[in-house]
């Protein structure tokens, strides 16, 4: 199978991170949002801004101001639909069967366990966290979120919110926590096509939601005991903004 390893990242973050990347051993490559500006030279970078994403998607929706994950009114498009820039990405280098994406504060001790755990798994997307809504009975893969979680059931009380558009018939709800995540192809081919019809959400509410509609495939990196079933990750050592992330946070 043919994997791409992007690193999603931005000149307000770079160089706080980019050492890290630089001798992490990881074939990657940078995907930068120059919507506030360009990096630093002699670095190799795709690049985009909110212009270009929206141009490429025809995507004119702004952020609501009322939505529980935008408390302040100031987050972008890029920020909050965070699956416009995988998707975009998809769109202008096909031909991988699968991609991971990575935050730039996302570190890694050993790459190794961790890819090696997934070079024979199809499933569609997989995320840090996946879980779903306690009534939901789908993905025997994904957890539900229970009250263990700083959230509880009430998570879904936040998605959908003002400006998420799902489909009328949707049922069954699934949210994510993805400063790292890895999608088929296929995924995102749907995630492109539906961005281009107008159907959108908050991403880690809306990826696992509208991918399970439409019968694809989840799974998560750690479940509700915040362990993994595929690698050891006192090994790996998986750490957003160099911190282990427990169940009990989402």
């Amino acid at each position: 199978m043919l994997t791409k390893h992007v690193v999603c990242t931005n000149r307000n973050t770079f160089l706080a991170y980019s050492t890290y990347w630089e001798n992490s051993g990881l074939d990657f490559e940078y995907l930068v949002d120059t919507t506030s500006g360009i990096l630093i030279p002699d670095h190799k970078f795709v690049s985009y801004d909110q212009a270009t994403v929206r141009n490429d998607f025809s995507f004119t929706a702004e952020v609501s101001k009322q939505h529980y994950w935008n408390p302040f009114g100031n987050r972008n498009i890029i920020w909050f639909y965070a699956h416009l820039r995988m998707a975009w990405y998809w769109l202008h280098h096909p031909g991988y069967d699968f991609y991971w994406f990575y935050d730039d504060d996302l570190t890694v001790a050993d790459w190794n366990p961790l890819h090696s755990a997934y070079e024979k798994n199809d499933t569609d997307f997989i995320s840090y966290y996946v879980f779903k809504e306690q009534s939901v009975e789908s993905q025997p893969n994904i957890p539900k979120i229970d009250n263990n979680t700083s959230s509880g059931n009430n998570w879904f009380n936040r998605f959908p919110g003002p400006g998420d558009i799902l489909p009328s018939n949707t049922t069954e709800l699934f949210g994510s926590f993805f400063p790292i995540v890895r999608y088929s192809s296929k995924a995102l081919s749907l995630l492109t096509d539906l961005l281009k019809e107008g159907v959108y959400g908050y991403s880690e509410g809306f990826v696992p939601t509208i991918l399970n509609h439409h019968n694809y495939t989840l799974d998560t990196f750690f479940d509700s005991n915040s362990n993994s079933k595929y690698f050891d990750n006192s090994k790996v050592q998986v750490k957003h903004k160099n911190d282990f992330i427990n169940w009990s946070w989402i």
